[in-house]
């Protein structure tokens, strides 16, 4: 639910954009791909009136960096950028995270282009010069459809001993073992590892993650818990784990099989 309070029509025209405030309870992360200055200040901006958190980065390459490494609810992504264009970017983002929604910005209008876009994996498609009610418009609908698509829920197996359906935690040498081999692990991935496995299928909340593995108030900015659960869920995928991390959006994490 938020509340809309003093919102003015705004446009995305050259330099031209007036102000919006939308608050709203519960932010949402959106990553802005886009090497133009001016438009990326004034976007970033707005959007953060609007009530979102908004990560900006200007290069497509560092796009996909942040899109994979983030817990990113929606992307902005501009169609011609540095080291990586806005094609090959959403590609990418789309093979590994298929259910993240892309909203592809260029000023460029001919039918070929927008087709493309939308077969590199973009969702949804605006031109520039845009209005930005329209763009606030469009981010709340993907996002609400997002929201709306439930998380599938595994079958969470009985809590198992040290050894883990094959996975062998040596909690002395913070090494991770399993069928393809074995990685150590940080002293944070194994503190956050350790307290998941502590109860297998139990959702720990954020608050509580980051209280006995950080030792400090959540802050609900902070994306560091987000950034060390993907990486633990890829030190899994490295030695062939038959477990994973699973999200419960805006609530916590948890262990079970796959």
């Amino acid at each position: 639910m938020c509340n809309v309070c003093g919102r003015s029509r705004q446009s995305v025209h050259g330099n031209r954009m007036l102000s919006a405030e939308v608050i709203t309870l519960h932010p949402r992360f959106l990553l802005l791909v886009e090497d133009d200055a001016t438009i990326a200040d004034l976007l970033v901006y707005n959007l953060k009136r609007a009530g979102y958190e908004v990560f900006h980065e200007r290069d497509g390459r560092a796009g996909v960096h942040a899109a994979l490494s983030y817990d990113i609810d929606l992307v902005l992504m501009d169609l011609m950028l540095p080291e990586l264009d806005g094609l090959a970017a959403s590609r990418e983002i789309a093979r590994h995270r298929p259910d993240l929604p892309i909203i592809m910005l260029t000023a460029r209008r001919d039918k070929a282009t927008i087709l493309e876009g939308f077969e590199a994996g973009a969702d949804d498609y605006i031109v520039k010069p845009f209005d930005l009610d329209e763009l606030l418009a469009r981010i709340a609908a993907r996002l609400k459809r997002s929201a709306d698509v439930p998380e599938a829920e595994p079958d969470v197996p009985s809590p198992w001993p040290v050894d883990l359906m094959g996975l062998t935690v040596d909690s002395d040498a913070r090494v991770l073992k399993g069928a393809n081999g074995e990685t150590a692990l940080t002293p944070k991935e194994f503190d956050l590892l350790e307290l998941l496995l502590s109860e297998p299928g139990h959702l720990f909340s954020r608050e509580e993650i980051v209280q006995k593995v950080w030792h400090h108030q959540y802050s609900s900015g902070s994306r560091t818990l987000d950034v060390h659960v993907r990486q633990v869920r890829a030190r899994l995928e490295e030695v062939g784990a038959a477990v994973t991390i699973y999200a419960t959006r805006g609530v916590g994490y948890r262990v079970a099989g796959q």
